[in-house]
């Protein structure tokens, strides 16, 4: 019986060591904790770019829509003042008997306006298919941005849970650790440790729990 006794006292001395070396470490694995708040930082970081880019894809949209929609004023201009000109021609082919050679001139005149307007017409639709073109290049390319940068932050996200999660793991494993050793006859928590003690190891920082230490 005395010897069953001690084996298990001594086999417990032994746990005990093991896990005031896991509370070391798990001391150690804080540190975890100051990568977090990097990645938080780097996550804000990254929702403030995409704000910016949003913004300025919002703004690069608006000025395409108004440039686009000068241009099709433009055209509706053109196409008005086409219609004029045949009427013109219209008007002036009848009139042919008072004057055929003044008609003919006007009817000259109204083909090189009418050449001109349909060249400067055929211009404008040539702008607005580049405009459209370019407008949707960049929403694609919005879109692409926006798909990289969700991406992003969903991986920082999935990182910080992971450290969360590994974090609330060893408390618990600490404080069941920490419970194992206060239960234990001659087992007790420094809570304080001397000033002069030399073992900085043990000694609780900012944020952190009190070491563990076994007689």
């Amino acid at each position: 019986m005395s010897l069953d006794t001690s084996n298990n006292a001594s086999g417990d001395i032994q746990r005990l060591k093991n896990a005031s070396f896991d509370i070391k470490q798990m001391v150690k694995n804080e540190t975890d904790l100051d990568i977090t708040a990097d990645l938080r930082k780097k996550l804000h970081r990254a929702k403030k770019e995409k704000l910016e880019i949003t913004t300025k894809h919002n703004a690069e949209l608006a000025s395409y829509e108004s440039q686009i929609a000068k241009l099709r004023s433009e055209v509706e201009k053109g196409e008005a003042l086409r219609q004029s000109l045949e009427y013109d021609l219209a008007v002036a082919r009848k009139e042919a008997g008072l004057g055929r050679r003044a008609a003919e001139e006007r009817l000259t005149e109204a083909h090189r306006i009418q050449e001109k307007l349909c060249a400067q017409n055929a211009e404008l639709q040539g702008k607005a298919s580049e405009m459209e073109k370019a407008f949707q290049t960049s929403q694609q390319k919005w879109k692409e941005e926006c798909r990289r940068f969700e991406c992003d932050l969903e991986e920082r996200d999935n990182i910080i849970q992971n450290c969360n999660q590994k974090y609330d793991l060893l408390m618990k494993e600490k404080s069941r650790l920490e419970k194992t050793v206060q239960g234990f006859p001659g087992g007790a928590v420094v809570k304080n440790p001397p000033a002069n003690s030399g073992d900085t190891d043990s000694s609780p920082g900012p944020g952190r729990s009190p070491m563990l230490r076994s007689n």
